[in-house]
């Protein structure tokens, strides 16, 4: 009676050890990574007329660190269909890293470019966005205008 005993417990103690773990604790899904905080807007973008083209000036966000790039867009109409404040179609305009020539550091986590590729009598709509080194963006600025009539001569916002 005590050999069985034993084998009965050696049986018992085998399938609590060996199939238990194997069934965890409950049903097993997708990994979900852990989400990250976007970088936050850009601030205080403004667009200026300069004697090459629009000068674009923002304040980043956070730290410089956690930035890879800046993505800016831009909208172009004729200046006669121009409306500042209707929603614009805006298109890819550049993707400049801090530290690249054509991404002008004008001070501490400040930043600006010159938009060389404008015509005149045209009116132009801006948003730059912070984005990280896996190509996540933070929100859109907010939309600076610039109205480009003669060389030397830009007027409007």
């Amino acid at each position: 009676m005590l050999r069985r005993h034993a084998i009965l417990c050696g049986v018992l103690c085998g399938l609590l050890c060996g199939v238990l773990p194997l069934a965890g604790c409950g049903k097993k899904g997708d990994r979900i990574p852990p989400r990250l905080a976007p970088l936050s807007a850009i601030a205080g973008l403004s667009a200026e007329s300069a004697t090459e083209g629009i000068e674009l000036r923002w304040s980043a966000p956070g730290p410089a660190g956690a930035i890879d790039h800046f993505r800016i867009v831009r909208s172009e109409v004729p200046a006669d269909r121009a409306c500042p404040g209707c929603p614009q179609e805006y298109r890819p305009l550049a993707t400049p890293k801090p530290g690249d020539p054509a991404l002008r550091g004008t001070g501490e986590g400040t930043f600006g470019y010159l938009d060389e590729t404008v015509s005149l009598n045209h009116f132009y709509s801006y948003r730059v966005s912070a984005c990280d080194s896996r190509g996540r963006c933070g929100e859109p600025s907010a939309p600076a205008h610039r109205l480009r009539e003669m060389a030397g001569r830009c007027d409007c916002q």
